[in-house]
């Protein structure tokens, strides 16, 4: 019996210790060696009132200010800026 309770004693604590590790789902933290991931962005150019569609057409863009101005191979007109996701 004491060895039970000395067991359920020892499994409590070690659990509590696991659940105070973890504040949360945001609890990393980027230092110096750490690689932040880059942002991704996307052209987005809606279509002529003549193309036959209408979603809009998008293509993978560099780093720019969103909402400027970008372009994607192959489709004609401007288009928006925007973060991809």
């Amino acid at each position: 019996m004491v060895r039970l309770a000395a067991g359920i004693l020892i499994l409590l604590s070690g659990a509590s210790s696991v659940f105070s590790q973890s504040s949360g789902p945001n609890t990393r933290v980027y230092n110096d060696n750490d690689v932040k991931p880059r942002a991704r962005f996307v052209c987005v150019i809606d279509p002529p009132k003549s193309a036959d569609r209408t979603r809009p057409y998008t293509c993978r863009a560099p780093e720019g200010r969103v909402g400027g101005r970008c372009r994607c191979d192959g489709v004609t007109g401007n288009g928006t800026l925007r973060p991809a996701g």
